[in-house]
């Protein structure tokens, strides 16, 4: 497969994602987020053909006008936020909404095409790896190409790792970088802010301790006790940077969130714990669950509804891909860049783990994910022999992922 087939392979089945969500949504769901954002974004872009000048004081208003306010379905700061960001896609479609699902498809691919293109450069042999988690990894191309949150904010967490990987690589990112670096980053803490926590303590942890490497080269053989000091300290400056993320306050919104979903979700699409409560007794005997849940289930035969099922069958393969990882665990020691791909194996762990708890309906916990997924997917799909086995099998050796 040359990288002209790989390119638009890729952009034609993200454009089919994000038209696909869309008619889920329309004829097999009677309610959705991707309707009602678009519905309300239409209120924006009808302000803005009436009046350019209200409409950008509307737009950059963050107290929110409670007039407006009182006319939308969705009422929340973050959706609001979001639902600002689909006006503008409006006026550019005419309020079409399958015109602003393409743009949303086009964004999302473009972010993820470059990811790749940098990740192969800095990994080697992972273009398979890179190719499967960030291209064509079903349910993140899925709930990462139409209408949702989800989407913008993982296009920031995309262009934020590219540029963390150039300076982890000893370049300097370009002007654009810089440029758009502090916006990208406001409209992803806006969005998902504890995505966007979890993932500076991830990277910020990897750039430290390679400065330390560096400055200091007798550390190296105790990196890993380095990094996870590092991981630690820093995450706990970094939890002052939200309320929610404050340590008084952190177990309340586990549970609290936890018993709100718990109270509108059907019975069979939950993820029960044991006794959990406001202590850190109770999070910590309740994570390994959380984690494993987060990461592999809905299994087969547990997943309600035809989202379920597939959910189901990519957790099956997610977790064949897991155990190929740890058989090849001594190869996997040798790879180059350690530090990243554990940098990487901690946010999805203590992202998941986080969302999880805090959010126990399957169906919500397998698109709130998509922030995590695609990168445990490369850790455990880069050099591993099942990968490399199916590649024999149907014919992929010869075709280039680059």
């Amino acid at each position: 497969m040359s990288s002209k087939k790989l390119f638009w392979g890729a952009f034609l089945f993200r454009l089919s994602a994000g038209i696909t969500l869309g008619l889920i949504y329309s004829y097999y769901y009677s309610a959705g987020d991707t309707w009602s954002f678009f519905n309300d974004a239409k209120i924006f872009s009808a302000i803005a053909r009436h009046d350019c000048f209200s409409y950008l004081k509307t737009i950059f208003d963050f107290g929110e006008d409670q007039v407006i306010v009182n006319d939308l379905i969705n009422r929340d700061l973050r959706s609001i936020f979001f639902i600002k960001i689909i006006s503008i896609f409006c006026l550019l479609s005419l309020d079409n909404y399958w015109v602003c699902a393409a743009y949303f498809s086009l964004l999302g691919f473009s972010c993820a095409w470059m990811l790749h293109r940098k990740i192969t450069s800095v990994f080697p042999d992972s273009h398979k790896a890179s190719a499967l988690a960030f291209l064509f990894f079903p349910s993140v191309v899925f709930w990462s190409s139409g209408m949702e949150k989800e989407s913008i904010a993982l296009c920031g967490i995309y262009f934020v790792t590219i540029g963390f990987l150039t300076i982890w690589s000893r370049q300097r990112p370009g002007e654009l970088f810089w440029f758009l670096a502090l916006p990208v980053c406001f409209i992803v803490w806006s969005l998902k802010y504890y995505w966007m926590i979890v993932f500076f303590i991830s990277i910020f942890t990897a750039l430290v301790t390679r400065f330390l490497e560096a400055k200091f080269s007798a550390i190296k053989k105790y990196r890993f006790v380095i990094w996870g000091l590092l991981f630690f300290g820093i995450g706990a400056l970094l939890s002052f940077t939200h309320p929610n993320f404050y340590f008084h306050q952190f177990l309340e919104v586990i549970v609290s969130n936890y018993n709100d979903f718990a109270a509108i979700s059907n019975p069979k699409n939950l993820i029960y714990y044991f006794h959990l409560s406001h202590s850190w007794t109770s999070i910590i005997i309740n994570s390994p669950w959380a984690l494993l849940s987060g990461l592999f289930r809905p299994v087969i035969g547990e997943g309600a509804g035809p989202l379920g099922f597939f959910a189901s069958i990519e957790n099956f393969i997610v977790l064949v891909l897991f155990f190929g990882a740890l058989i090849n665990l001594r190869r996997a020691r040798k790879a180059p860049g350690q530090i990243v791909l554990l940098s990487a194996l901690s946010y999805c762990t203590v992202l998941c783990v986080f969302l999880a708890l805090s959010t126990p309906n399957f169906g919500t916990l397998s698109r709130y994910r998509v922030g995590f997924l695609p990168f445990f997917v490369f850790v455990i799909a880069y050099r591993n022999p099942i990968i490399e086995w199916v590649s024999d099998k149907i014919g992929l050796k010869r075709f280039n992922f680059n």
